[in-house]
């Protein structure tokens, strides 16, 4: 890299700030203008990749599809139970659902949690490894009623019970039924739903304590939503298809609640396509409108500067017009510098001058390159030396050479 650009670029930014100084109004007026483009902008794609470009913050998150029944992303927890056992296109599928507050009581302050009421094999679908204690699994859940264990969220673990470890087998009471906290989920872990971070997850199988006793076995309730991981090689159009084959066995098998029943895939996080779509058409619209801001923002800009230029047109054409009278006389100083010395001192040396001296019509010099980039090499045309012979034919570009 040429050593002189960093120099140039330093002398070029100087030159910007004293400018920007002289006018501090214009200065604020610009920075504000681009700021209010380039952060509207910036905050519109931060959204936008947050809720619909960036996957969920999961292991192997691109294998996780949303099943939905027709378009929604709600399946009776009987059709779950089907889908996951029958399958031959899924490694692993899960059921959970959100459900309103419920009362916690540690003892001394007793407070309101959001639960998830999950499947035994959530936290194993999903390849999370718990912070503190254990998680629940399959093999617990024996039926209704059988696993009366509780997950914190970090949050809520941070919260209510001050981070401490010892949290761990603490009997609680949930809308006055007993249970045990068995663990605390990670940090960063808030399941498969963006919109919704839930405080607890509790097995589903304990769902009949807060929605009655046929909630497991009723087919025409679809609460809760089914997240299913696809095994390696396997394309969501065949596992479609798998589905929907289990859906034509669950039609005949069960008409009064599935007849005609179609599924499809969507991806987690907007519970499938019934909030993805809305949001993607809107933050695509939102896009486009912070777009025309930023533009709105240029414009504007060039248009200031369009009228700083025309304000200081009248003092560029006086400089402009200024500047060959000014290289004008440096050069004549500089040659008669050169000319008061002997013919001795000037025999074969060359004479830097500035490059308007040079060109100057009727100069007894010739410019050759030199060295430096902003200076020529002056040289005598005939005898490369001032000499009183050249002086005289030259009195009539420099009159004032011999004085």
């Amino acid at each position: 890299m040429n050593p002189r650009i960093p120099i140039i670029m330093i002398s070029d930014l100087k030159l910007a700030l004293r400018q920007l100084a002289k006018s501090p109004g214009f200065a604020l007026t610009a920075i504000i203008t681009l700021a209010l483009g380039v952060g509207a902008n910036a905050v519109v794609f931060s959204v936008l990749n947050s809720l619909v470009l960036k996957p969920l913050n999961l292991p192997g998150a691109e294998n996780l599809y949303t099943v939905q029944r027709f378009t929604y992303a709600s399946q009776s927890y009987p059709d779950y139970l089907d889908l996951r056992d029958r399958n031959r296109t899924f490694e692993s599928m899960i059921a959970f659902q959100i459900i309103g507050p419920i009362g916690v009581d540690i003892g001394a302050h007793p407070s309101i949690a959001w639960p998830y009421m999950s499947s035994g094999n959530y936290f194993d679908a999903l390849n999370v490894q718990p912070y503190l204690g254990r998680f629940f699994h399959s093999s617990d859940e024996k039926g209704e009623n059988s696993a009366p264990y509780v997950v914190l969220s970090y949050a809520y673990w941070h919260s209510y019970f001050h981070g401490d470890p010892a949290v761990v087998g603490r009997p609680i009471a949930i809308n006055k039924h007993p249970f045990t906290i068995i663990g605390v989920a990670p940090p960063a872990f808030r399941g498969t739903e963006l919109f919704f971070a839930p405080d607890v997850w509790i097995p589903i199988v304990e769902n009949p304590i807060f929605l009655g006793p046929e909630f497991l076995k009723n087919r025409g309730d679809h609460s809760p939503m089914v997240v299913g991981r696809l095994r390696p090689g396997v394309t969501p159009a065949a596992a479609t298809a798998d589905l929907n084959a289990i859906g034509a066995w669950l039609a005949k098998a069960y008409p009064a609640a599935d007849d005609g029943v179609k599924f499809t895939l969507a991806r987690p996080g907007l519970i499938g396509d019934m909030l993805a779509g809305p949001a993607r058409v809107f933050m695509a619209g939102l896009m486009l409108l912070a777009g025309l801001i930023l533009l709105a923002a240029c414009a504007n800009l060039g248009s200031l500067f369009a009228a700083r230029a025309s304000d200081r047109a009248k003092e560029v054409a006086l400089r402009l017009a200024s500047a060959p009278a000014a290289a004008s006389s440096s050069a004549n100083s500089s040659l008669r510098r050169c000319w008061s010395r002997s013919p001795a001192e000037h025999s074969a040396l060359p004479v830097e001058f500035s490059s308007s001296a040079c060109s100057a019509p009727g100069s007894p010099f010739q410019a050759s390159p030199s060295t430096s980039p902003s200076t020529l090499t002056c040289e005598l045309a005939l005898s490369h030396s001032c000499s009183p012979s050249s002086a005289d034919s030259s009195s009539a570009w420099f009159p004032s050479a011999r004085s």
